[in-house]
């Protein structure tokens, strides 16, 4: 199958400054890791072409900037997308606070009504798994959340 005829699906990477989303892009495509990552400025864009069940897709990936002063830049970059990756750094609890203020740009500005939508908790390797559920916990991260 050749490049222009493969599915190409739009995803989001979100979260607060700081959180490691760039991190997390840059793992996933390229296979790197720089703990020095400085911040995204605007957005980072990166594709990478995989294979499920022998389907190729392509996926078109949006690493946006978490700093408020960008945030005039949103619209755009919601627009189109089927896919979000909700990012939060698990070692400040104020980035998962924070989550529902992302869920409300969503609504706000996605076009979609089957959005779909990934929670990751990063820096997972810089805490104490216990500490962190209590923490999650205190938050009401274990609630149901109802469509």
């Amino acid at each position: 199958m050749e490049d222009d005829t493969l599915t190409t699906l739009k995803i989001l990477i979100i979260g607060e400054s700081g959180v490691g989303k760039s991190s997390l892009l840059l793992r996933f495509t390229d296979d790197t890791f720089d703990p020095e990552q400085t911040a995204t400025i605007g957005v980072d864009f990166k594709v990478k072409t995989i294979t499920v069940d022998g389907n190729k897709a392509k996926l078109a990936i949006w690493d946006t900037a978490g700093q408020e002063r960008f945030r005039t830049l949103t619209p755009s970059y919601y627009r189109g997308a089927q896919g979000v990756i909700l990012v939060y750094d698990v070692t400040r609890r104020e980035t998962f606070a924070k989550l529902d203020n992302w869920l409300n740009e969503l609504e706000t500005y996605c076009t979609r009504n089957d959005l779909v939508k990934m929670l990751v908790g990063n820096k997972i390797d810089k805490v104490s798994y216990y500490k962190m559920f209590v923490e999650m916990a205190s938050l009401g991260a274990f609630k149901v959340i109802s469509q």
